[in-house]
């Protein structure tokens, strides 16, 4: 069940936000429709991955593989689903697309879930690392921290910034980067 703090009502007891992990989240996703294309650069991203690990290894490919499955679907349902933005736009371009994979989890933390988001993605950018700094040339190393650290920038410009969970850990680096922009 959806929680409404006493001061989030408006006149005629109209809802105006919504509590999630005890923020008050206003009720319209604070993101410009502008920015749901940002998730793009975490699809070069993984394009990336995948051909570093292929040209190094193919078992690591396929660990990796399972950890981005993880991270782009399972872990949605902890995070997507739980958000108070279920269903509208969203700066990743998951807000609407979750909708057709899981039901709406009304009032549940989404805490446990954005840890796990820091932790896979963590994971997803080790992997590729350490085997292009073992096996490939300086610039393929670069290129894949270029490409993650531009994945970083414009996921917590664009996303991160201006969003209202001031108890996500992903979001706390986004709001010291560009600061609270909402």
């Amino acid at each position: 069940m959806e929680k409404i703090a006493s001061d989030c009502k408006g006149k005629d007891g109209e809802r105006l936000c919504v509590l999630q992990d005890g923020v008050e989240c206003p009720r319209q996703a604070p993101w410009k429709k502008t920015y749901s294309a940002a998730g793009i650069p975490g699809l070069i991203l993984i394009a990336l991955g995948v051909y570093i690990l292929a040209k190094t290894s193919i078992a690591w490919l396929m660990i990796w593989g399972l950890i981005v499955f993880l991270f782009a679907y399972p872990l949605r349902y902890l995070i997507c689903a739980r958000c108070p933005y279920y269903g509208q736009q969203c700066w990743s371009g998951l807000g609407v697309a979750v909708i057709f994979m899981f039901k709406k989890q009304e009032g549940k933390s989404m805490l446990l879930g954005l840890w796990l988001d820091v932790v896979l993605g963590l994971i997803i950018f080790a992997i590729p690392l350490v085997l292009a700094v073992r096996y490939l040339a300086p610039a393929m190393t670069m290129f894949w921290c270029g490409a993650f650290l531009l994945m970083v920038g414009v996921m917590t410009r664009a996303g991160c910034a201006s969003c209202p969970f001031t108890f996500c850990p992903i979001g706390k680096l986004g709001k010291r980067l560009w600061g609270d922009l909402r």
